[in-house]
């Protein structure tokens, strides 16, 4: 067990519903919630992971699939990471109280937002990270990442590096080196 807090989540949802067509709850209490990385394709959003990851909310949990932005800044209890069928998973169980300590952050970096990264560097991020899921398309780059305090990401604009810090309003962000915060 783990507990992360979310900072930030994925371009890609979808859902899948209960097995019982005749299941009354099968798309609210039956239904797994999906979240990953993801980039636009004209009016649509295609993984094209380079390595293909999810989080899972259920929706018997504490995870409401109308209003997922509301997920962001809570601490939730973790299955640990899991790999199944060449996917790195991660299953949300409940949502924890707000004084609650997380062990780690999810956060959701773009190159529109940190700039490029060259995932083919062994030097493109801190050993401890944990990678969940990373799409790249042409121009376009997602990365979900598990951080904790300290740990880093090069881009082409520099070196971001998650800091704990009350000044953010979800407790945590990435902090350009140089000193200026991401948007």
């Amino acid at each position: 067990m783990m507990l992360v807090k979310i900072l930030h989540l994925g371009t890609s949802w979808w859902s899948k519903a209960g097995s019982d067509p005749n299941d009354p709850y099968r798309y609210t209490k039956r239904a797994a919630y999906f979240n990953s990385t993801g980039v636009r394709c004209g009016k649509k959003v295609r993984h094209h992971w380079l390595l293909p990851g999810v989080v899972r909310f259920n929706g018997l949990g504490d995870f409401n699939p109308n209003f997922p932005n509301r997920a962001i800044g809570q601490t939730f209890e973790c299955s640990d990471v899991t790999r199944a069928r060449g996917w790195n998973r991660l299953l949300f169980q409940r949502k924890l109280g707000t004084s609650v300590a997380p062990h780690c952050y999810l956060v959701v970096i773009s190159c529109e937002r940190c700039g490029r990264f060259d995932f083919t560097s062994k030097e493109w991020r801190s050993r401890a990270l944990v990678v969940l899921a990373v799409s790249e398309l042409r121009e376009q780059q997602e990365a979900m990442l598990l951080m904790k305090p300290g740990d880093w990401v090069r881009t082409d604009l520099g070196i971001w590096q998650l800091h704990v810090s009350e000044q953010w309003p979800n407790g945590a962000d990435l902090e350009l080196l140089s000193g200026a915060v991401a948007a």
